[in-house]
This record gives C-alpha cells, sequence and structure tokens, in this order.
C-alpha cells in the first residue's frame, strides 16, 4: 500500500510542479514574494479544498432530490462551491496585499497558483479513491486536463488585477462578479463535456485549451503594457544618473537578464549573481512605484522613489567597484537640483 501511496503522491505533485514553474515563468519583469506565492498555492491545497469538501457533502443531499438527480453534484454544484472557495485567497490579496497585487498578470499567476494547489489534492484524492486506474487517470486529469482549476481561477484574478488602479471601488465588485460567473460557467461546461462525454473528451479538451490560449494571449498584451511603461519609467533615470543605459537595456528584455546573470554566475560566482538580480529588481520595483504614483494609486501611500534610487546606486556603486559589472558605462553624477525639481 505505502508504494502507491508514494506513486500517487508523484503522480499528482510532479505535473503540478512543472505547470507551476511554467507560469512563474510567465511573471517576466516582477516577480511575486515567495511566500505569497507559497501562500496562494497552500491555500489551493489544502484549506479551500477542504473546505469545498465540507460545502459539497452538506449540499450532497437536498442537491440529490433535485431533478438534475445526483449528478449535479459533480457538475453543477462543485463549480458553484469550488470557484468561490478557491478565490477567497484571490480576494484576501487584493484587499490586503494591493502592492504586491501589480495587475492582470499578477492575478493571472496568483490565480492559477491556487488552481494547481486545489487540483494537485483533489487529484491525490481520486488516485487513491481509485487504486485501479492510476495510469488513465493520470493522464486524463493531471496531463490532459491539468490546467483546468487553474485556468478557472485565473480567471477570477485576471478580473481584479484588470482594475486593480480603477479609483471607482464598485468597479472591484463588478469585475469579481463577472470573473467568478465566467469561471463558474467554464467549470460546469467542462463538467457536463466530461460527465455526458460530449464528442468523448474533444469537446471538454477545446473547453479547457481554448482558455488556457486566450489567458496567454492577454499575457502577452499585459508583457507589452509592461515593457512599455517600463521603458517609459525608466529612460528617465539614465538622465539622472541612477542606472547606465546598459542597465536600462538589460532590464528591458528577460534575455538579456538572464545573460547578465549566467554571466555574474560564472564569472564572479554566486554572491555577485544574487546581488546582480538584486539590482534589476530594485529598477523594476523603482518603475512599478514611480507608475503607481503616476496613475494616481491610491493605496500607494509612500513615495519610496528616493529610497529605491539610493539603493541602486549604492549597489551599482560596489558591483562597479569590485569590477562586477563589466562593460558597464559609468552613470553620471546624481543632479541633486533634477532630482528635487521632480
Amino acid at each position: 500500500m505505502l508504494p502507491f501511496i508514494l506513486i500517487a503522491v508523484v503522480a499528482a505533485a510532479v505535473p503540478t510542479i512543472l505547470y507551476t514553474l511554467i507560469i512563474w515563468w510567465l511573471d517576466r519583469y516582477e516577480k511575486e514574494p515567495l511566500h505569497l506565492l507559497v501562500a496562494t498555492f497552500v491555500w489551493g491545497a489544502l484549506p479551500a479544498i477542504l473546505l469545498a469538501i465540507f460545502f459539497e457533502i452538506l449540499l450532497e443531499a437536498p442537491t440529490a432530490q433535485s431533478p438534475l438527480g445526483p449528478t449535479a453534484v459533480t457538475w453543477a454544484l462543485a463549480p458553484l462551491v469550488e470557484e468561490p472557495v478557491k478565490a477567497l485567497a484571490l480576494i484576501a490579496l487584493f484587499m490586503f496585499a494591493r502592492r504586491e497585487f501589480d495587475g492582470i498578470l499578477d492575478g493571472i499567476v496568483y490565480g492559477a497558483l491556487i488552481g494547481f494547489g486545489f487540483a494537485m489534492t483533489e487529484n491525490l484524492l481520486f488516485f487513491l479513491n481509485d487504486p485501479t486506474d492510476l495510469n488513465g487517470q493520470f493522464w486524463l486529469r493531471s496531463v490532459v486536463f491539468g490546467f483546468n482549476h487553474a485556468l478557472f481561477t485565473s480567471i477570477v484574478g485576471l478580473a481584479l488585477g484588470a482594475v486593480r488602479y480603477a479609483p471607482q471601488r464598485w468597479l472591484g465588485y463588478v469585475a469579481l462578479s463577472a470573473g467568478m460567473v465566467l469561471a463558474i460557467l467554464l467549470h460546469g461546461l467542462h463538467n457536463i463535456a466530461v460527465n455526458y462525454q460530449l464528442l468523448g473528451m474533444a469537446f471538454a479538451w477545446v473547453v479547457q485549451w481554448s482558455g488556457v490560449v486566450t489567458l496567454l494571449a492577454i499575457t502577452g498584451l499585459a508583457w507589452n503594457h509592461e515593457h512599455t511603461w517600463i521603458k517609459q519609467e525608466l529612460g528617465e533615470e539614465i538622465t539622472l544618473g541612477t542606472i547606465s543605459a546598459t542597465d536600462y537595456a538589460e532590464v528591458l528584455f528577460a534575455s538579456r537578464r538572464t545573460r547578465a546573470h549566467l554571466r555574474a554566475l560564472a564569472q564572479h560566482g554566486l554572491p555577485c549573481y544574487l546581488r546582480v538580480r538584486q539590482l534589476h529588481h530594485l529598477m523594476i520595483e523603482l518603475a512599478f512605484c514611480k507608475y503607481q504614483l503616476r496613475v494616481g494609486d491610491r493605496f500607494q501611500h509612500h513615495d519610496e522613489r528616493e529610497r529605491l534610487r539610493r539603493a541602486i546606486i549604492v549597489l551599482r556603486a560596489d558591483l562597479s567597484g569590485s569590477g562586477e559589472l563589466p562593460g558597464q558605462a559609468e552613470c553620471v553624477v546624481w543632479n541633486e537640483g533634477t532630482r528635487k525639481s521632480e
């Protein structure tokens, strides 16, 4: 029995880990804090699924008496229970961690991690419940439909991210409601397609992957948006002397940042690699801070531009002085008068 349990755990966890790494990679500029990523994943994997099971058991009896019969628990009740429960963590982040919820892309990432955590535990329970068909269940639940819960919860995150900077509070309620309704409808449509074998599994597969492709397209638009305003916000920092032209070029493109990180690691070791990553992170954080202040973000209570600029200058000077920024142009002396005139 123990070997089977271990195999079931691996079958549930490995695809989830791979899919989670893909989602983490999508957040190309400002990676979300590790503790929030872990918290969202754990929420989906433990509290959310326990709450969902509790409410589904509680509501199973009255649902079974409906004209739809017992199958309503699977294709109708489950979406109505599971999607709001999963979204509770997104709502908490949106309300209490706004500074780390920067827009559409962050909503997609947080929502996907909640969904992957939920799917991993749900798949494990299915595997343990039916030991005779582990191979079939693995390919169907973990691989073919492995993005389902991530997709549904990401829709809610996307909706909240879309109104992240809206000054009207009521838009948050509208976005949450719209995202929740769409997530429930897609979840229900998938369950109907699977339970009634619509076109075999083809229709359910199309439902999932059309949603995934749509999210990827929106992610591409979000990348372009973030690239545009990071380019805009950091451009003047070259003139101010906060960063060099080489810094600027590296920050704007993920491939260049990766090459700079690998070069630092290969030539100067792990400490340099970590410091160069920190330098890029500070620059992107400065761009985000400037953007939030420019659009009048009501949740940005502190102007941290000065602190971030000084941290960047100190770290750059330290890296340049030790020869750990090869090929970097020297920054001009920071013009105090220009800085104060902002």
